[in-house]
């Protein structure tokens, strides 16, 4: 998957005292797909987690990417996906998006697996 790019470095390094464990990542069509693994499951705790890495690793320079998220159980059993564009980062940066409007916006892309754990969708099923 070649080096990584820094937003994925920083969350290895930051979600891991989190229970959020970053197992692969990849490039496709602009948008950086990351898999992850909780105990947890797709939770709004975990997505908060998450989005406060990348609006923190934006803050440091970071060019704002498209972002989907795979979500896996401990066991590896898939349990959802969830996404975070890059122009939500970016108004939420410039004050024209609310804080209360940018967690409605990611929450909203939450797809749970219809009976979770379940098979493992490939990275271009159910993206917009």
């Amino acid at each position: 998957m070649g080096s990584s790019p820094a937003v994925v470095e920083r969350l290895e390094r930051n979600l891991m005292s989190l229970g959020i464990y970053v197992e692969r990542h990849a490039r496709e069509s602009g948008t950086i797909h990351v898999e992850y693994e909780t105990a947890a499951g797709l939770t709004n705790g975990d997505l908060g987690n998450v989005c406060s890495e990348l609006r923190d690793t934006h803050e440091t320079g970071w060019k704002p990417r498209d972002c989907r998220f795979w979500v896996f159980d401990t066991d590896g059993g898939f349990v959802g996906q969830w996404a975070v564009r890059a122009g939500w980062l970016r108004a939420l940066d410039r004050e024209n998006l609310s804080e209360t409007d940018f967690s409605t916006l990611v929450l909203s892309t939450r797809e749970p697996a219809d009976e979770p754990p379940a098979a493992v969708p490939a990275f271009a099923e159910g993206t917009d």
